[in-house]
């Protein structure tokens, strides 16, 4: 193989890695930073998001707009960073709240909760005051989640929610939005 042969090789192999590369780090900003796939591999949620599945995350909505109440979330589990969570945001920061008779109360009123299907357990205290920055998270699946009812570290910081539960996408048979 004389010398031109070999620049031109090293060109033509060169004109289809440097696309690719480009291609795989602007997917990677995507996943990063826009939106991404997620899978849910316990029940924490049932029935709003069925188990096991993959979900659509919106990583912008919760970049630019403010957590709500009801609102379900991906955040890095306080008590390990490296795990990824999803639960319904119920406490704002500054927010009161008390479980009572299978319900819950957010600063003294009660909580309209038609995602629930059971009646909630309190957990190894009755209420909770959600720090400024900070939220509390239910799973929608009371009595099967590991919330901030029964974590060290109680209240998710506003830093380590990673973006918002949109869509269930598969099994196809369950898909739809996440309410």
């Amino acid at each position: 193989m004389n010398e031109s042969s070999k620049k031109s090789w090293v060109k033509g192999i060169w004109g289809w890695i440097w696309p690719i590369a480009i291609g795989c780090l602007v997917a990677k900003g995507i996943m990063t930073w826009v939106v991404s796939f997620a899978i849910v591999p316990t029940s924490s949620m049932y029935p709003t998001i069925p188990d096991p599945c993959y979900i659509f995350v919106n990583h912008l909505e919760t970049e630019f707009a403010k957590p709500y109440r009801g609102e379900v979330v991906l955040f890095r589990f306080p008590d390990d960073p490296s795990e990824i969570y999803v639960k319904r945001i119920i406490g704002l920061p500054g927010d009161t709240i008390t479980f009572k008779d299978g319900k819950v109360y957010v600063n003294g009123k009660l909580l309209n909760e038609p995602y629930i299907t059971q009646p909630t357990v309190s957990g190894p205290q009755s209420s909770y005051h959600v720090p400024a920055g900070h939220y509390f998270m239910l799973g929608d699946n009371r009595n099967d989640s590991s919330d901030s009812r029964y974590w060290i570290h109680k209240y998710v910081p506003a830093s380590s929610i990673i973006g918002r539960a949109d869509y269930v996408i598969w099994p196809i048979s369950k898909a739809g939005p996440i309410h």
